[in-house]
Protein backbone atom coordinates (compact mmCIF):
# COMPACT_ATOMS: atom_id res chain seq x y z
CA UNK A 1 0.00 0.00 0.00
CA UNK A 2 1.42 3.17 -0.88
CA UNK A 3 1.68 6.04 1.67
CA UNK A 4 -0.11 9.66 0.34
CA UNK A 5 2.22 11.96 -0.24
CA UNK A 6 0.47 14.45 2.27
CA UNK A 7 0.90 12.43 4.99
CA UNK A 8 4.79 12.08 4.37
CA UNK A 9 4.67 15.72 4.57
CA UNK A 10 2.64 15.95 7.97
CA UNK A 11 5.12 13.09 9.78
CA UNK A 12 7.98 15.21 8.85
CA UNK A 13 6.09 18.37 9.83
CA UNK A 14 5.35 16.44 13.03
CA UNK A 15 8.56 15.37 13.49
CA UNK A 16 10.25 18.73 13.19
CA UNK A 17 7.80 20.45 15.47
CA UNK A 18 8.33 17.92 18.35
CA UNK A 19 12.09 18.31 18.10
CA UNK A 20 11.70 22.13 18.55
CA UNK A 21 9.57 21.08 21.35
CA UNK A 22 12.10 18.89 23.25
CA UNK A 23 15.48 20.54 22.40
CA UNK A 24 17.09 22.62 24.79
CA UNK A 25 19.71 24.13 23.72
CA UNK A 26 23.16 23.49 25.76
CA UNK A 27 24.21 24.98 29.05
CA UNK A 28 27.14 26.50 29.11
CA UNK A 29 29.13 24.62 32.76
CA UNK A 30 30.43 27.40 35.02
CA UNK A 31 33.87 26.53 35.77
CA UNK A 32 34.91 25.73 40.00
CA UNK A 33 35.88 29.12 39.79
CA UNK A 34 32.78 30.57 39.56
CA UNK A 35 30.00 27.77 41.41
CA UNK A 36 30.80 26.52 44.25
CA UNK A 37 28.07 23.84 43.95
CA UNK A 38 30.38 22.03 41.73
CA UNK A 39 32.91 21.26 44.61
CA UNK A 40 30.10 21.19 47.28
CA UNK A 41 27.88 18.27 45.64
CA UNK A 42 30.48 16.03 45.97
CA UNK A 43 30.81 16.21 49.76
CA UNK A 44 28.30 13.80 51.00
CA UNK A 45 26.41 14.57 54.84
CA UNK A 46 25.00 15.61 57.76
CA UNK A 47 25.12 19.42 57.87
CA UNK A 48 26.70 20.99 60.89
CA UNK A 49 25.79 24.45 63.09
CA UNK A 50 28.66 25.43 64.39
CA UNK A 51 29.59 28.84 65.84
CA UNK A 52 32.47 31.11 64.42
CA UNK A 53 34.72 30.60 67.06
CA UNK A 54 34.03 26.67 66.88
CA UNK A 55 34.90 27.34 63.39
CA UNK A 56 37.50 29.38 64.05
CA UNK A 57 39.04 26.84 66.27
CA UNK A 58 38.74 23.86 63.65
CA UNK A 59 40.67 25.56 61.29
CA UNK A 60 43.59 26.30 63.62
CA UNK A 61 43.58 23.22 65.03
CA UNK A 62 43.49 21.01 61.91
CA UNK A 63 46.16 23.05 60.22
CA UNK A 64 47.95 22.99 63.61
CA UNK A 65 48.44 19.07 63.62
CA UNK A 66 50.17 18.74 60.46
CA UNK A 67 53.71 19.49 61.03
CA UNK A 68 55.13 17.82 57.59
CA UNK A 69 54.18 16.55 54.62
CA UNK A 70 55.46 14.21 51.64
CA UNK A 71 53.70 13.33 48.60
CA UNK A 72 54.52 12.32 44.43
CA UNK A 73 52.74 14.88 42.67
CA UNK A 74 51.00 15.48 38.86
CA UNK A 75 51.79 19.10 37.87
CA UNK A 76 49.95 21.22 35.13
CA UNK A 77 51.30 24.69 35.32
CA UNK A 78 49.42 27.37 32.29
CA UNK A 79 51.15 30.68 32.06
CA UNK A 80 51.39 33.10 28.72
CA UNK A 81 55.09 33.10 28.59
CA UNK A 82 54.95 28.90 27.91
CA UNK A 83 53.35 27.43 24.94
CA UNK A 84 50.09 25.29 26.26
CA UNK A 85 50.43 23.46 29.44
CA UNK A 86 53.58 22.01 31.42
CA UNK A 87 52.73 18.55 32.61
CA UNK A 88 55.03 17.16 34.54
CA UNK A 89 55.18 14.41 37.33
CA UNK A 90 57.46 14.85 40.64
CA UNK A 91 57.43 15.38 44.70
CA UNK A 92 56.89 17.79 47.33
CA UNK A 93 57.92 17.68 50.89
CA UNK A 94 57.26 20.37 53.31
CA UNK A 95 58.16 21.25 57.08
CA UNK A 96 56.53 23.97 58.76
CA UNK A 97 57.15 26.95 58.73
CA UNK A 98 58.67 27.92 55.57
CA UNK A 99 60.37 24.98 54.53
CA UNK A 100 59.19 23.41 50.96
CA UNK A 101 60.94 21.59 48.09
CA UNK A 102 59.06 20.47 44.70
CA UNK A 103 60.91 18.57 42.16
CA UNK A 104 59.16 18.43 38.68
CA UNK A 105 60.26 15.90 36.01
CA UNK A 106 59.63 14.75 32.75
CA UNK A 107 61.06 11.94 30.64
CA UNK A 108 63.28 11.38 33.38
CA UNK A 109 64.64 14.99 33.06
CA UNK A 110 64.72 17.11 36.01
CA UNK A 111 62.79 20.27 34.74
CA UNK A 112 63.01 22.36 37.46
CA UNK A 113 63.94 22.20 41.71
CA UNK A 114 62.44 24.98 43.60
CA UNK A 115 63.06 24.83 47.74
CA UNK A 116 62.86 27.37 50.23
CA UNK A 117 64.32 27.59 53.65
CA UNK A 118 63.43 30.15 56.48
CA UNK A 119 63.51 33.11 53.79
CA UNK A 120 65.29 31.83 51.16
CA UNK A 121 64.00 30.78 47.67
CA UNK A 122 65.55 28.78 44.98
CA UNK A 123 65.13 27.89 41.89
CA UNK A 124 67.16 25.27 39.79
CA UNK A 125 66.38 25.00 36.36
CA UNK A 126 68.89 21.70 35.39
CA UNK A 127 67.82 22.03 31.21
CA UNK A 128 68.89 25.75 31.52
CA UNK A 129 72.12 25.90 33.57
CA UNK A 130 70.61 28.17 35.67
CA UNK A 131 69.88 29.18 39.60
CA UNK A 132 67.67 31.75 40.72
CA UNK A 133 67.92 32.89 44.32
CA UNK A 134 65.51 35.08 46.16
CA UNK A 135 63.59 36.06 49.29
CA UNK A 136 60.47 34.13 49.68
CA UNK A 137 58.14 36.88 50.33
CA UNK A 138 58.69 38.46 46.69
CA UNK A 139 56.93 37.36 43.42
CA UNK A 140 59.95 36.74 40.96
CA UNK A 141 59.59 36.53 36.80
CA UNK A 142 62.12 34.71 35.62
CA UNK A 143 62.44 36.12 32.23
CA UNK A 144 63.97 32.67 30.50
CA UNK A 145 61.24 30.57 31.02
CA UNK A 146 58.60 33.64 30.62
CA UNK A 147 56.71 33.10 34.01
CA UNK A 148 56.12 34.30 37.74
CA UNK A 149 57.04 32.29 40.61
CA UNK A 150 55.08 33.12 44.13
CA UNK A 151 56.98 30.75 46.51
CA UNK A 152 55.43 32.61 49.73
CA UNK A 153 52.06 31.92 48.38
CA UNK A 154 52.73 28.11 47.69
CA UNK A 155 54.43 27.82 51.04
CA UNK A 156 51.11 29.60 52.89
CA UNK A 157 48.67 26.74 50.95
CA UNK A 158 49.88 24.09 53.57
CA UNK A 159 49.89 26.72 56.55
CA UNK A 160 46.80 28.64 57.20
CA UNK A 161 47.74 29.55 60.90
CA UNK A 162 50.28 31.98 58.87
CA UNK A 163 47.94 33.69 56.81
CA UNK A 164 45.02 33.90 59.45
CA UNK A 165 47.53 34.98 62.19
CA UNK A 166 45.97 38.28 63.72
CA UNK A 167 43.07 38.99 61.88
CA UNK A 168 39.23 39.74 62.50
CA UNK A 169 37.01 37.71 61.41
CA UNK A 170 33.42 37.85 60.18
CA UNK A 171 31.08 34.81 59.03
CA UNK A 172 28.82 34.33 56.61
CA UNK A 173 26.46 30.95 56.94
CA UNK A 174 25.02 29.53 53.81
CA UNK A 175 23.01 25.90 53.74
CA UNK A 176 26.14 24.10 52.61
CA UNK A 177 28.94 26.58 53.72
CA UNK A 178 30.48 28.74 55.86
CA UNK A 179 32.16 32.17 54.57
CA UNK A 180 34.57 33.43 56.55
CA UNK A 181 36.37 36.86 56.11
CA UNK A 182 39.61 37.55 56.99
CA UNK A 183 39.88 41.70 57.85
CA UNK A 184 42.76 43.65 58.30
CA UNK A 185 41.97 47.19 60.35
CA UNK A 186 43.64 50.41 61.08
CA UNK A 187 42.53 53.89 62.50
CA UNK A 188 40.81 54.40 59.48
CA UNK A 189 40.13 51.91 57.14
CA UNK A 190 39.02 48.24 57.41
CA UNK A 191 40.49 45.94 53.91
CA UNK A 192 39.31 42.62 52.94
CA UNK A 193 42.43 40.61 53.19
CA UNK A 194 41.09 37.43 52.18
CA UNK A 195 38.01 34.67 52.54
CA UNK A 196 37.98 31.29 53.61
CA UNK A 197 35.15 28.92 52.49
CA UNK A 198 34.46 25.80 54.15
CA UNK A 199 31.82 23.09 53.64
CA UNK A 200 29.59 22.37 56.32
CA UNK A 201 29.86 18.36 56.77
CA UNK A 202 33.14 18.04 57.29
CA UNK A 203 34.33 21.97 58.00
CA UNK A 204 37.09 21.57 55.90
CA UNK A 205 38.98 24.88 53.72
CA UNK A 206 37.58 24.19 50.02
CA UNK A 207 38.47 27.43 48.74
CA UNK A 208 40.72 30.09 49.66
CA UNK A 209 40.92 34.14 48.17
CA UNK A 210 43.19 36.48 49.09
CA UNK A 211 43.47 40.19 48.52
CA UNK A 212 45.68 42.83 47.34
CA UNK A 213 45.37 46.65 49.64
CA UNK A 214 43.73 47.90 46.20
CA UNK A 215 40.63 45.28 46.55
CA UNK A 216 41.94 42.89 43.53
CA UNK A 217 42.29 39.59 44.05
CA UNK A 218 45.81 38.45 44.41
CA UNK A 219 45.56 34.40 44.57
CA UNK A 220 42.70 31.82 44.55
CA UNK A 221 42.81 28.30 45.77
CA UNK A 222 40.70 25.27 45.51
CA UNK A 223 41.35 22.55 47.92
CA UNK A 224 39.25 19.23 47.16
CA UNK A 225 39.15 15.66 47.44
CA UNK A 226 40.38 15.27 50.98
CA UNK A 227 41.51 12.49 52.82
CA UNK A 228 42.23 11.70 56.03
CA UNK A 229 46.15 10.81 57.10
CA UNK A 230 47.56 10.23 60.55
CA UNK A 231 44.30 11.96 62.08
CA UNK A 232 44.87 15.34 59.56
CA UNK A 233 42.48 16.30 57.09
CA UNK A 234 44.47 16.99 53.57
CA UNK A 235 43.34 17.68 50.03
CA UNK A 236 44.49 15.10 47.48
CA UNK A 237 44.05 17.84 44.80
CA UNK A 238 44.80 21.94 44.93
CA UNK A 239 44.00 24.45 42.03
CA UNK A 240 45.83 27.63 42.29
CA UNK A 241 45.29 30.86 39.81
CA UNK A 242 46.71 34.38 40.07
CA UNK A 243 44.51 36.29 37.65
CA UNK A 244 46.60 39.12 37.25
CA UNK A 245 49.39 37.19 35.88
CA UNK A 246 46.92 34.67 33.77
CA UNK A 247 48.78 32.04 35.55
CA UNK A 248 47.28 28.80 36.68
CA UNK A 249 48.62 25.85 38.67
CA UNK A 250 47.06 22.22 39.27
CA UNK A 251 48.77 19.53 41.42
CA UNK A 252 47.03 16.13 42.38
CA UNK A 253 49.27 14.83 45.24
CA UNK A 254 49.25 10.76 45.69
CA UNK A 255 51.21 8.59 48.04
CA UNK A 256 50.98 11.35 50.93
CA UNK A 257 52.77 11.13 54.18
CA UNK A 258 52.18 13.54 57.17
CA UNK A 259 54.39 14.04 60.23
CA UNK A 260 57.23 11.52 58.82
CA UNK A 261 60.48 12.70 60.31
CA UNK A 262 62.04 14.81 57.51
CA UNK A 263 66.22 15.26 56.95
CA UNK A 264 66.81 18.98 57.34
CA UNK A 265 68.81 19.17 54.97
CA UNK A 266 66.41 18.57 51.96
CA UNK A 267 65.24 22.05 52.03
CA UNK A 268 68.76 22.84 51.44
CA UNK A 269 70.57 21.26 48.37
CA UNK A 270 74.04 21.68 47.33
CA UNK A 271 74.23 24.17 44.66
CA UNK A 272 75.78 22.41 41.66
CA UNK A 273 78.90 23.16 39.67
CA UNK A 274 78.88 25.08 36.54
CA UNK A 275 75.82 26.45 36.66
CA UNK A 276 74.96 30.18 36.18
CA UNK A 277 73.26 32.03 39.36
CA UNK A 278 71.00 34.60 39.23
CA UNK A 279 69.70 37.04 42.30
CA UNK A 280 66.03 38.01 42.13
CA UNK A 281 64.82 41.59 43.45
Amino acid sequence: MKTPAFYILYLALATLVIGCATYRSPIMQRSIWEDKTLILEKIQGEIQTLSLQEIWETIISSNADLRTFRSQLDITLNTPGIKGPLHCRGSLVYQKPNNLRIIGSKFLTTLFDISSHDDEFRLHVPPEGKLYKGTLDTYHKIETLGMHIFPADIVSLFNYKEVLTGEKVALETWPTYWLVHLLEMDTRFVNLKGKLSLDRVNADVFRCDLFNTDGSIRLQALFTDYTTVEDCRVPQRIDVRWPSYETTLGITFSLIGVNIPLDPKVFTPSIPGGVQIHHLH
